[in-house]
């Protein structure tokens, strides 16, 4: 079998890329476990609360479980391999995005959940407003009227 490109990096090295990623990124095995989480600070909280392992579902509040059973179920069946819900209140909006894992004959393996902050998004681009445009070459100021008159 040939090598992976993944083969080629260190646990460290992938375990800095995976925290250098500017979204949380959390792995829900194929049993409902969740076993990866990416930022050092939420690790910190998830072992210290014994989360590492554990079902997911403990992880939620219970008026969510009706929903993130669903989506679990739909992720698992293939009836869908994506799913997302937003959260929006209490001062910050993020994006929270579930992905289904299968391997290369399709057999589910868990699914990633990641995190995107739109609040710090939102604050970054006002900040940086004017720092760096892009204009496409391909872009043309619009034409002058052509005049009525002869030359």
């Amino acid at each position: 079998m040939s090598e992976r490109m993944i083969d080629r990096l260190s646990k460290d090295q992938l375990d800095a890329m995976l925290n250098a990623l500017p979204i949380e990124l959390i792995f829900v095995d194929e049993k409902d476990r969740l076993q990866y989480c990416n930022k050092a600070e939420r690790q910190e909280r998830m072992r210290k609360g014994e989360t590492l392992g554990r079902d997911v579902r403990n992880c939620h509040r219970p008026e969510s479980l009706p929903r993130t059973e669903q989506m679990l179920d739909d992720l698992r069946a293939g009836r869908k391999d994506e799913d997302e819900f937003w959260i929006d209140g209490l001062g910050v909006k993020l994006l929270n995005r579930f992905l289904a894992v299968r391997d290369e004959s399709g057999r589910y393996l868990g699914c990633i959940e990641y995190l995107l902050d739109f609040t710090a998004l939102e604050a970054l681009a006002k900040a940086k407003e004017d720092a760096h445009r892009f204009v496409s070459k391909q872009e043309k100021p619009e034409a002058e009227p052509a005049s009525d008159r002869a030359d």
